[in-house]
C-alpha cells in the first residue's frame, strides 16, 4: 500500500473525525503549555532571587501536573483508541497489513505531537508572561518587568521531551490495544455483551464500600491538630477513595435491578425505558463515573483551600505581626541587671531618631509539650511520641508548641487579666484546644481562663498555645523541666527563657529601618522588621495559591475531557438503538425525554457524591489550613460553599455543551 493511499486515509480520519481529534489537540496543548510556565517559573532568575520559596512550590505543581496529565491524555487516547477498533479491523479484513495501521498511528501521533507542540510552547510563553506579572503582583514586587522573563531554551527542551515521552507512550498503548489482537477480536470487542455480576459479588462489595466510605467520613470528622490531621488526611482519602469505586460497581446496579423487580412500577412505558437504560449506562461507566467524582472532588477541595489561603493572606498577616520590629535577647532581664541595662541603652539610642511608641519588653519562654486525656480535662507532659501524624485513640495524645508568659508581663501591654492561684490563662487559634477547662501541670490542676486580645506579635507555631502563669517562678519551672526532651522536635524551640523586645516606629518607617538594624546590632540584637517577614510571607503564600490554581485548572480540564469523550462515546453507542427504537415506531418525545434522563442522572450522580464527600472533608481542610495559620472560620465557610455553588454553575455548563454534542451524534446517521 503506497504513502500516499496512508495520507488520504489519514486526511479524511481527521475530517470525519474532528470533533474527537480536535479537543484532544488542544486539551494536551493546555496541559503541556502549563509544565513550560511552571518549568520556566523554576528556572527564571529573577524569581528565584525574590520569590525563592516558588521554585519548591512550582516543583511539587509540576510533579502533580504531570502524573494528571498523563492519567488524562491516557484516558482520552484510550477513548480515540476504541472508537477506531471497528475501522482498523474492517480495513485489516479487506487487506490492509498491521505494519501499515502501525504506520497510520505513527503518522497521526506525530502530527498531533507536532501541534501540540507549538501550541504549547507558544501558549506556554506567552501566558507565562502574565503569570509571571500576576506572581509579582502577588509579591508586592515592585521593579518587576516583562525583560525579567525572557523565553527559556531549557524548560522547552524538558516540556518537548515530556510530550514526547507521553506520544510515544500513546504510541505503544494504541499498537497493544489494535495490532497485537486479530480482526473479528477488535470487532467483537464492540459488541460484547453486558456480564452479569452475582449479587452475592454485589453486595459484598456494596458492604466493604460502606465500611471504606464510613471510616474515611469518621477520620475526617474527627477534631485533630493540623499536624495530626496531615496524617490522618491520607488515610481518610485513600479509604474514600476505594469506597467510592466499589460504591458506584455495587450501589447503582443492585437499586436499579431491585427496581426492575417491581413490576407494576417497571413495566410503564416511561419507567421501563428509563430504568433499563440507566442501568447498562451504569454497569458499562461506574468506574469512569466513580473517577470523575473523585475529580471533581479532588478540585473542589484544592480550589477551596487556594481561595481560601488568597483571601485570608494579608489579615492572617497583621494578626500575627502586630510591631514593626521585634527582637530577644537569651536570658530573663527580670533577673539580669546587665541585660536590663542593655535593653534601657538599646531603647535610648534608637529614641535619638527614630520615634516611637511604648517598648514592649517581657519574658517568654517557648516549649513542645504533649497534652494528654480527655476533650475537656488535660495534662500537659513531655512528649512521649517523635510524631503524632496517625493517631486513632480516644484518649488523644496531641503535640503542641506553648509559648508562656508571666501575668506581670502581659498585663503590662495588654488587658489586664487576674488569675488566681488555681488558674492560668490561654489563647489559641486551635479548636480542639479551646474546649480544655482544666489542665493538670506538675500533679497540680489549673482552671483555664480564655483571652484573645493582645497587643504583642502574636506569632504561634502550629498547633500553637500562648499559656499565660502568675509569676515568672512558674514560668521557670515549666521551661527547664519541659527543655530536657529527648524526643526531638519536629519545630526546633529555644531551651531557655528569652526576653522579647518589639516596638513601634511612629513616622517614616522605611527611612528608619536601616538605623535600627545598626543600632541592634551595636547592641547585640537582631532586630527583625515586620517589611522583611511580610516579604517572606507573601513569597510562601503566592507560592501555595499559584500552584493550587494550576492544579485546580488542571483538574478542570480533566473533569471537561472526561465528560467530553464520555457524551461522544455514548453518543456513538446510542445512535444505533436510537434509530432502531425511531424505526419500530416508538413516539420521538418518548425516546428524547427518557434518554435526556439518563443522561442527566449518569452526570448528575458524580456531582452530588463529590459535594457530599467535599462537605465532608471540610473540618479535616479547615484543621490542615492551620499550617498557614488559616483559622478564620467565617472565611473558610463563604470560601467552601462559594467554589461548591460555582463548581455547580462550571459543572452545568460543560454538561451543556457536551451533550449537544451527544444529541448531535445520536441523531447523526453516520
Amino acid at each position: 500500500m503506497t504513502f500516499k493511499i496512508l495520507w488520504n486515509m489519514i486526511k479524511r480520519d481527521f475530517v470525519i473525525q474532528r470533533h474527537v481529534i480536535i479537543p484532544f489537540i488542544i486539551a494536551v496543548s493546555i496541559m503541556f503549555g502549563k509544565e513550560y510556565i511552571l518549568l520556566s517559573l523554576t528556572t527564571n532568575i529573577y524569581l528565584s532571587q525574590h520569590n525563592p520559596e516558588l521554585k519548591i512550590s512550582a516543583i511539587i505543581g509540576i510533579i502533580f501536573m504531570t502524573i494528571l496529565t498523563f492519567i488524562f491524555v491516557i484516558y482520552a487516547n484510550n477513548f480515540v483508541i476504541n472508537h477506531k477498533k471497528k475501522e482498523f479491523a474492517l480495513n485489516m479484513i479487506l487487506g490492509m497489513e498491521k505494519k501499515h495501521i502501525r504506520l497510520i498511528i505513527f503518522i497521526e501521533l506525530a502530527i498531533q505531537f507536532s501541534i501540540s507542540a507549538v501550541l504549547s510552547i507558544v501558549g506556554g510563553y506567552l501566558f507565562g508572561e502574565l503569570f509571571f506579572m500576576i506572581l509579582n503582583k502577588l509579591i508586592n514586587a515592585r521593579y518587576s518587568h516583562l525583560s525579567a522573563y525572557p523565553f527559556d531554551i531549557l524548560s522547552m527542551t524538558i516540556t518537548l521531551i515530556m510530550l514526547f515521552t507521553l506520544m510515544l507512550l500513546l504510541f505503544i498503548i494504541s499498537n497493544f490495544k489494535i495490532t497485537f489482537k486479530k480482526s473479528l477480536q477488535l470487532i467483537r470487542r464492540g459488541k460484547e455483551t453486558e456480564r452479569h455480576t452475582s449479587n452475592i459479588v454485589l453486595s459484598t462489595l456494596l458492604i466493604v464500600s460502606i465500611l471504606l466510605t464510613a471510616l474515611g467520613y469518621y477520620l475526617a470528622l474527627k477534631p485533630n491538630t493540623a499536624i495530626g490531621s496531615i496524617g490522618i488526611l491520607f488515610i481518610a482519602i485513600l479509604a474514600t477513595f476505594i469506597g467510592t469505586y466499589l460504591l458506584f460497581i455495587s450501589l447503582g446496579t443492585m437499586i436499579l435491578t431491585a427496581l426492575q423487580r417491581i413490576n407494576h412500577f417497571y413495566y410503564k412505558p416511561n419507567n421501563f425505558f428509563f430504568i433499563a437504560g440507566l442501568n447498562s449506562r451504569v454497569k458499562s461507566s461506574a468506574i469512569g463515573l466513580a473517577t470523575i467524582s473523585l475529580i471533581c472532588t479532588f478540585l473542589l477541595v484544592t480550589f477551596s483551600m487556594t481561595v481560601t489561603t488568597y483571601r485570608d493572606m494579608d489579615e492572617r498577616f497583621d494578626q500575627a505581626f502586630k510591631n514593626d520590629f521585634t527582637g530577644y535577647y537569651n536570658g530573663d532581664f527580670h533577673h539580669n541587671k546587665k541585660l536590663k541595662q542593655k535593653i534601657i541603652e538599646l531603647k535610648r539610642d534608637i529614641h535619638k531618631k527614630v520615634p516611637t511608641d511604648q517598648f514592649k519588653v517581657f519574658t517568654q519562654g517557648i516549649i513542645n509539650a504533649e497534652l494528654q486525656g480527655g476533650a475537656y480535662h488535660k495534662v500537659l507532659e513531655k512528649q512521649t511520641v517523635s510524631n503524632n501524624l496517625f493517631n486513632f485513640s480516644s484518649g488523644q495524645r496531641l503535640n503542641t508548641f506553648i509559648s508562656i508568659y508571666n501575668k506581670e508581663d502581659y498585663n503590662q501591654f495588654n488587658k489586664k487579666i487576674r488569675l488566681a492561684d488555681n488558674e492560668v490563662a490561654m489563647s489559641t487559634h486551635v479548636s480542639l484546644f479551646k474546649k480544655i477547662e482544666t489542665l493538670k501541670i506538675f500533679s497540680k490542676t489549673y482552671h483555664v481562663k480564655y483571652i484573645d486580645d493582645s497587643l504583642t506579635d502574636n506569632i504561634m507555631y502550629v498547633d500553637g498555645i500562648n499559656l499565660i502563669v502568675k509569676n515568672q517562678q512558674q514560668m521557670n519551672q515549666l521551661v527547664d523541666y519541659f527543655a530536657n526532651n529527648k524526643y526531638e522536635d519536629v519545630i526546633s524551640t529555644p531551651k531557655n527563657i528569652k526576653t522579647t523586645v518589639e516596638f513601634n516606629v511612629l513616622n517614616e518607617k522605611d527611612k528608619s529601618n536601616n538605623y535600627i538594624a545598626k543600632v541592634g546590632q551595636q547592641h547585640d540584637i537582631g532586630l527583625q522588621a515586620k517589611k522583611d517577614y511580610l516579604t517572606i510571607w507573601k513569597q510562601i503564600n503566592s507560592s501555595l495559591v499559584f500552584v493550587g490554581s494550576i492544579v485546580s485548572l488542571v483538574l478542570l480540564i480533566g473533569v471537561f475531557l472526561m465528560m467530553y469523550y464520555k457524551q461522544v462515546s455514548e453518543g456513538y453507542e446510542d445512535r444505533e438503538e436510537y434509530q432502531v427504537m425511531k424505526k419500530v415506531g416508538l413516539d420521538e418525545a418518548l425516546i428524547k425525554k427518557t434518554i435526556n434522563k439518563q443522561v442527566v442522572w449518569v452526570f448528575l450522580i458524580p456531582v452530588i457524591v463529590a459535594i457530599i464527600h467535599t462537605l465532608v472533608a471540610s473540618r479535616i481542610i479547615y484543621a490542615v489550613l492551620g499550617i498557614i495559620g488559616q483559622y478564620n472560620l467565617g472565611l473558610f465557610v463563604s470560601s467552601y460553599m462559594g467554589v461548591i455553588v460555582t463548581f455547580i454553575v462550571i459543572y452545568s455548563l460543560m454538561y451543556w455543551v457536551t451533550s449537544r454534542i451527544y444529541y448531535m451524534m445520536i441523531n447523526s446517521r453516520r
